[in-house]
């Protein structure tokens, strides 16, 4: 019947045809305004374009075509419909498939047009925009577009229809809100999400009848305007999600009705003394803001309120105690700020408060359990991250909390699992890490939560024993590392997503049941004492599969030959083990890899060149191996576009080092502002696992316990390598550190180095080197730690800026050397340039000749910290403040390195 319905209809045309009604059924009635297809499922699969005949409905008032998931709409249709449906008043397409049309081919609508919604799945494939002026007909009183392609912006002029309801949700739409917005006086709801700038406009206003404002997750920019207080019927303000800055106009607390206040993740910078909200409010959200001062109690006395916010500021001071009266607050949020002194009994006093967080502030004193069991209603709670204790009197062991669903008390120096646990059958989360929690678990523990628990974080304790099973089977974060636990590893039906046991004492081998894992995403199994051979498994795993990290144990044989389903691979850590064989060549399957580890094995075979087709991975360590031969293939034609740390120290390569070798690792080249504004670190987004790596860096092993993704270095030391070093070495500017120590390597110093001006430290011994030391190395102005010793280098020595800081040991065994440090003086006939100031410290107008000591500093408090200060010196040019504090160093800090400079050991 559907098949011939159509049809049908266009034999009406000849009467006032004003109702029709196709159903679900496709009945068709006489008494209908409307034309409506059945709802389906939103876009999937379109077979069925729009029939020609619907466009003959000339009388047409109502067309509703939502969610039909086999039909699609092309240009020419939606033209001929638009141009003959006169009379049309509502127009519904959510969900229909417009990926051919053009949304200019809206530009005739009917003039008598009252409700538009395009929502979901509408494309805009031809480059047209959403014609402006429908904005403007002169009786549209609704308008969506929601989740869709289109272009488009708002008339700046002549905009007075009657809308009611404005609504552009993530759309192609750009630009800003036009002061001509104030001419809606009719409006009662405005939501526009997206690419959207400038400020608000204060023509808002005038939108005297609005009830509803959401301008969230765009780029609103400027203070908010004090109009904002004249709209009285306002009841939701959401400003979520923008770089809006400024104070919170007074005047918004004329809006007695406001109940919803959404300003979270800008950039207000509100004084606590000038806190001012609506009597009225229910909902408050200002975290990720600037806000100063403490926290005023009167926001505790607003006895309408339930929701409370404040976290990811500013604010310090004390919490005072207030007057709790009729609170029907239920949940507070003042965590990730500086606030100090004890919790406020009166926060006891709200009964209906389910969710309470002071995470991650300076808050002291002693808690008492019998204060918290007063809030019946309490499901959440997190207290990490300050310097409080739980107290744990006698009288206090009989309390239970059955309806937590989350406890967070990592960092509360707890020396024991707490009791009042024992009943809380509904726990989803439970964060215990970080304190001095000791001993083997009790026995209740391993019923909580029963089937609910999804999150364990008892990492960082000193306990000793985990039982060899995992009962809880929705787990999906099992978090235990760095604790004292021995035995095996335990076993489960259904693993965790994510498993974190490294920094233990765990014996034995990987259980099989851990093949079972579809789903899991991040293995660290690092820092034990794990033996037996890798699970050939844990090679054609699932896309899900992020992390393996099993460094630093003792397995042993072959590594998994086949990486057949590791699409999603990031992090490949087998470092420090007893593997043998060979690398294999599956893992060129595996697209999305950042860091492949496998130093200090015993893997054999030549070198994997086809891990050079791998578009992101950044950091390749093959050091102490068995790898031999050349490292550069005939056949190779993409070689490590994203490499940034290369180690393939401690092997047998042999051959020279191609100059193509050096000219496509593009990485390398430079690092651009936007890195080095953003300072990333290498890992999957948000996640538990942080990518770390060992490094020889300045003569000293180091773990990078994070790695830049702007932090660049190669190492090819302690090899056989021969020939000359290629002069394009000086394109990869980037270089922190660079060395081809204990290798064959003959010939001049390429000049060229001279113009890696990041290097932060350079080793060429023990090599054959001839020829001078090229005088434009002065310019390595970073340079802390030079060894060119046991070469064949002769001549004097430069003399300036950095070199004026190493010491005898950079150049031993270079018999032909002369000048400072060394004893032998040069010949006048070799002096060719006149000697520089007595010290490297010495100042003399450039911005860089304190370099050195940015680099020292910053190195003596973190590898990250002196990245960044080094940015500052370059952007800025010796900031007044950064020359007082390094000048103010003591020499003492400083220790001459054996090799040459000066040198720090990382802070614990």
């Amino acid at each position: 019947m559907e098949q011939t319905l159509i049809p049908l209809l266009s034999k009406f045309l000849s009467f006032p045809l004003l109702i029709i009604l196709v159903s679900q059924v496709a009945f068709l009635s006489s008494s209908s305004s409307h034309l409506c297809l059945p709802d389906q499922k939103p876009c999937v699969a379109p077979i069925q374009e729009l029939p020609q005949e619907i466009s003959h409905l000339s009388k047409l008032v109502s067309l509703d075509l939502s969610f039909n998931e086999n039909l699609y709409l092309e240009n020419p249709a939606m033209k001929r419909s638009v141009r003959n449906m006169t009379t049309l008043r509502e127009l519904w397409l959510d969900a229909v498939d417009m990926c051919r049309v053009d949304p200019h081919s809206l530009a005739n609508l009917s003039s008598s047009l009252m409700s538009l919604n395009l929502g979901f799945c509408l494309g805009e494939t031809n480059g047209g925009e959403f014609p402006v002026h429908i904005f403007q007909l002169p009786n549209l009183q609704s308008i969506q577009l929601v989740d869709n392609l289109m272009r488009g912006h708002f008339p700046k002029s002549n905009w007075t229809a009657p809308l009611k309801f404005l609504e552009v949700v993530d759309t192609g739409f750009s630009g800003g809100l036009p002061n001509s917005i104030g001419n809606l006086v009719s409006l009662k709801s405005l939501k526009l999400v997206g690419s959207f700038t400038g400020s608000i406009p204060a023509s808002i206003g005038n939108l005297t009848q609005i009830t509803d404002i959401y301008l969230y997750n765009g780029n609103f920019t400027g203070e908010l305007p004090f109009s904002l207080g004249k709209l009285e019927h306002l009841t939701s303000l959401d400003l979520d999600s923008n770089h809006l800055t400024g104070q919170i106009p007074n005047a918004i607390t004329n809006l007695t009705k406001l109940s919803h206040l959404h300003l979270r993740l800008n950039n207000f910078s509100v004084p606590s003394s000038l806190f001012t909200i609506p009597s009225g409010l229910v909902y408050l959200d200002m975290s990720h803001n600037l806000l100063t001062g403490t926290v005023p109690s009167s926001l505790f006395t607003i006895s309408s309120l339930k929701h409370l916010d404040l976290s990811y500021n500013q604010l310090v001071g004390h919490i005072d105690d207030f007057q709790v009266n009729k609170s029907q607050l239920s949940d507070v949020d003042l965590s990730k700020n500086k606030l100090q002194g004890p919790i406020p009994m009166s926060l006891f006093g709200f009964v209906h408060l389910t969710r309470l967080s002071l995470a991650s502030n300076n808050m002291t004193g002693f808690l008492d359990l019998e204060m918290i069991s007063q809030l019946k209603k309490l499901t959440f709670l997190d207290l990490s991250y300050n310097s409080l204790s739980l107290s744990h009197p006698s009288s206090n062991q009989n309390l239970s909390f059955p309806m937590f669903t989350s406890v967070c008390l990592s960092s509360c120096n707890l020396l024991e699992i707490p009791t009042f646990l024992r009943d809380s059958k509904y726990v989803q989360t439970l964060d215990l890490s970080r304190n001095k929690i000791q001993g083997p678990l009790p026995e209740w523990f391993w019923g909580l939560g029963g089937d609910l628990l999804t999150y364990l974080n008892l990492a960082h304790n000193l306990l000793t024993s985990f039982q060899g099973f995992l009962p809880w089977q929705s787990l999906s974060v099992l978090d235990l590392h760095s604790n004292l636990l021995q035995g095996l590893l335990p076993d489960a039906v259904y693993w965790p997503e994510v498993v974190l046991i490294s920094n233990n004492k765990f014996t034995g081998e990987i259980p099989l049941s851990i093949c079972n894992m579809s789903f899991t995403s991040i293995i660290d199994l690092s820092d034990n004492n794990l033996n037996g051979r890798i699970p050939q498994c844990l090679g054609n795993f699932s896309d899900s599969l992020k992390v393996l990290d099993l460094r630093m144990n003792n397995f042993h044989g072959v590594l998994p030959t086949k990486f057949a389903k590791c699409e999603g691979l990031m992090t490949l850590a087998l470092n420090g083990n007893q593997l043998e064989g060979l690398l294999p060549h599956s893992l060129h399957n595996c697209k999305e890899l950042e860091v492949v580890d496998v130093g200090n094995n015993k893997i054999s075979g030549e070198f994997p060149h086809w891990l050079g087709a791998l578009p992101k991975l950044r950091v390749l360590v093959l050091r102490s191996n068995k790898f031999h031969g050349a490292i550069v293939s005939p056949k190779t034609k993409t070689w490590f576009p994203m490499l940034r740390i290369m180690d393939i120290s401690h092997n047998e390569f042999t051959g020279s080092l191609p100059t193509r070798f050096f000219k496509n690792l593009k990485a390398m080249l430079s690092v651009g502002s936007n890195e080095l504004q953003k300072l990333q670190y290498l890992g999957p987004e948000n996640s538990y696992y942080r990518d770390d790596v060992n490094i020889t860096m300045k003569g000293i092993d180091i773990e990078l316990a994070r790695i830049l993704t702007i932090f660049t270095t190669i190492d090819l030391s302690n090899n056989s390598f021969s020939g000359k070093i290629p002069s394009n070495i000086g394109k990869l500017k980037s270089l922190k550190g660079l060395n081809f120590s204990h290798n064959n390597l003959v010939g001049c110093i390429p000049p060229s180095i001279g113009a890696l001006t990041n290097l932060e430290w350079l080793d060429l011994s023990s090599n054959q080197l001839t020829c001078r030391i090229p005088q434009n190395l002065l310019d390595l102005t970073f340079l802390e730690v030079l060894n060119f010793s046991h070469n064949k280098l002769e001549g004097p020595i430069p003399l300036g800026k950095q070199f004026n800081s190493f010491s005898n040991e950079s150049y031993l065994g270079n018999s032909g050397l002369c000048g400072f440090p060394l004893s032998k003086q040069c010949n006048p006939s070799e002096t060719k340039h006149p000697p520089a100031p007595p010290f490297a410290g010495q100042q003399t107008g450039s911005m860089f000749e304190f370099g050195w000591k940015v680099v020292v500093f910053g190195y003596g408090c973190g590898v990250v910290f002196g990245l960044i200060i080094g940015y500052v010196v370059f952007s800025t040019g010796k900031p007044r403040w950064l020359v007082t504090l390094v000048e103010g160093l003591q020499p003492r800090k400083l220790k001459r390195s054996r090799i040459g400079g000066r040198r720090h050991r990382r802070s614990n």
